[in-house]
């Protein structure tokens, strides 16, 4: 559909409307799926993460957690808002993956974005709007960084903005370049790895508790490892800060 809509086709296109109605229903079909294989684990005690696939894979455990809480947060760390609401005509797109959230888990009270970079007009006047949403563009922290201002003050300032349960959603995208070269949608600027840690640290320490997680868009290539590599390690660490924060 996106080769065909490149090429010049139309969204009207029989064929596009065709194609975008059954990946729609495809897509309603895995977040059901998803959403109750999370129901099951976190109704037997477990907490739940979740491994990527896109960013859009995440939608049924946030909402199976917010059927389980009545108030929590997101930490999201990504190149992008994921703020448009159904991207190219697919409703559940890895770009609508918080339009989603925000319109369809009340339970969600704010979402954190750091280190976003590439966003549309749309999706900056939305979060601008959006009480629910606190932006750390990746622009204003090197900015705050340049002045003097040091990335721990600037963690414990984004961990303020949420509230005491929290869920992460990790887009590898989020990162440098150099961490994530074969990701989908790779775009220049971004936390480096450890300033990356530092920020999931600070929310451990903090003393709030993760409820969940996601890693998402890493995209391993035969020829160079080191997506698969950033990723793994990422897992690791927010699987053991996510005990870590559960007092494990």
């Amino acid at each position: 559909v996106i080769a065909h809509l490149e090429g010049g086709g139309s969204p009207e296109d029989d064929y596009v409307v065709r194609k975008v109605r059954r990946i729609n229903e495809g897509c309603r079909a895995m977040n059901a799926n998803i959403g109750a294989q999370a129901a099951r684990w976190l109704d037997a005690g477990k907490t739940v993460g979740l491994v990527g696939g896109d960013h859009s894979t995440p939608y049924g455990l946030i909402r199976a957690l917010g059927d389980r809480h009545g108030e929590f947060g997101i930490l999201h760390i990504d190149a992008h808002c994921d703020l448009r609401d159904a991207y190219e005509g697919f409703e559940f797109s890895h770009a609508s993956i918080m339009f989603n959230v925000l319109r369809d888990v009340p339970s969600v009270k704010k979402i954190a974005q750091v280190a976003v970079r590439d966003f549309s007009g749309t999706e900056a006047a939305l979060a601008a709007s959006c009480g629910r949403i606190a932006t750390f563009d990746d622009l204003s922290l090197a900015a705050a960084m340049f002045r003097g201002e040091t990335w721990d003050a600037l963690c414990r300032r984004i961990v303020d903005a949420l509230p005491q349960e929290v869920y992460v959603s990790f887009d590898i995208d989020g990162l440098t370049f150099e961490n994530c070269p074969h990701t989908g949608t790779p775009v220049s600027g971004g936390l480096t790895f450890n300033q990356a840690v530092w920020l999931l640290d600070t929310l451990v320490r903090s003393g709030r508790r993760i409820i969940g997680f996601d890693v998402v868009e890493v995209a391993p290539a035969p020829e160079a490892k080191v997506d698969a590599i950033t990723g793994a390690r990422m897992l690791w660490k927010l699987c053991n800060l996510t005990l870590k924060s559960n007092g494990r």
